[in-house]
């Protein structure tokens, strides 16, 4: 005779086997730096409250040190501006060349569709 616990199965209704689910990724340094510097804190800008990441709290209030003399932070200001020039030069490659394969392509499609611009009879406009 089989057990009646096994008929009612393992779990009880609208119970997981896992109620806890899977653990969570251990997080870096970096994503929690990361992190905190994406978090918004609320400033007061010219009389209005406004809602800004860290991230812009901290470049605003470096940008305005380096203005008003202290050399450390202008020096690392410019610092940071240059290497994420760098950064930005190097990640993103060069298209704005065409090559001549890429211009009679275009210039076909172009021809294409003013082909089909004149074909479609238009309406005169009311307005005019």
């Amino acid at each position: 005779m089989p057990d009646q616990a096994s008929n009612r199965g393992r779990f009880k209704p609208g119970q997981s086997g896992n109620p806890q689910g899977r653990p969570r990724k251990a997080s870096t340094v970096g994503e929690a730096v990361r992190e905190a510097l994406a978090a918004k804190v609320t400033i007061n800008e010219g009389g209005k409250r406004k809602r800004i990441s860290k991230r812009e709290a901290a470049a605003t209030q470096m940008a305005n040190k380096s203005a008003s003399g202290d050399l450390r932070a202008g020096k690392l200001a410019f610092d940071i501006a240059h290497k994420a020039e760098e950064r930005a030069a190097t990640a993103a490659p060069a298209t704005d060349h065409i090559t001549a394969a890429d211009a009679e392509v275009v210039e076909r499609l172009v021809a294409r569709l003013r082909l089909i611009d004149k074909e479609v009879p238009r309406e005169p406009d009311p307005s005019q």
